[in-house]
């Protein structure tokens, strides 16, 4: 049996040679193919023209003033009168403010032993414009009674259905006043509840 390992060198100097010949005969038989020369989609004068035409649709931006120096005012100011604006009979309207110190007691109104009763109780303004438009209804609200009589809070129960209905029966209950409410001798604060109707007369 033939040993290969012994005939390496000369499978590898045979092998060498058998290329190099292969290569060589290979770069003079095949013919040399001159390559065909890029050729550009779009001409480059045919862009840039383009180009040109997009940039001459902006205008450049007007120039910006430079900020102006401050010059110093002069010191001779002369006076100069001041009108004063003239009195009108517009008031605005106090807002009683919850009186700091000791937390006074709000009592149910079924516990309290002595009620408070009505002194004034203004009507409500019929609005013009739900009177016009046939609007009827009645608005229950319930008033938080301060121990000075006065009305402290307005919560509405029960809506008559119109806005308009509701708030001048809120602003005419915050301008009631009652006698104070006393749960032992002692001046206490109650919610009471009242109805506000709103019922236009029927000519006969």
């Amino acid at each position: 049996m033939k040993d290969h390992k012994k005939s390496y060198g000369v499978y590898l100097r045979t092998g060498f040679v058998v290329s190099l010949v292969a290569f060589s005969l290979g770069f003079i038989l095949i013919p040399y193919q001159e390559p065909e020369p890029f050729k550009l989609k779009q001409e480059i004068v045919t862009m840039i023209e383009h180009i040109s035409a997009e940039i001459e649709k902006y205008e450049e931006p007007p120039p910006m003033d430079r900020p102006r120096v401050a010059i110093e005012a002069a010191n001779d100011i002369t006076e100069q009168t001041v009108e004063t604006i003239a009195e009108t009979d517009f008031h605005e309207p106090i807002i009683k403010t919850v009186p700091t110190g000791p937390e006074i007691e709000i009592v149910p109104y079924y516990k309290v032993e002595v009620k408070p009763t009505p002194v004034s109780m203004p009507k409500p303004v019929y609005p013009p414009m739900a009177k016009q438009a046939g609007i009827e209804g009645t608005t229950v609200v319930k008033m938080l009674v301060d121990i000075d009589g006065s009305v402290m809070d307005v919560m509405i129960l029960k809506t008559s259905g119109n806005q308009m209905l509701d708030q001048e029966a809120v602003k005419a209950a915050g301008h009631s006043t009652f006698t104070p409410a006393k749960q032992r001798d002692k001046f206490v604060r109650v919610w009471i509840a009242r109805p506000f109707i709103f019922k236009l007369k029927t000519s006969s």
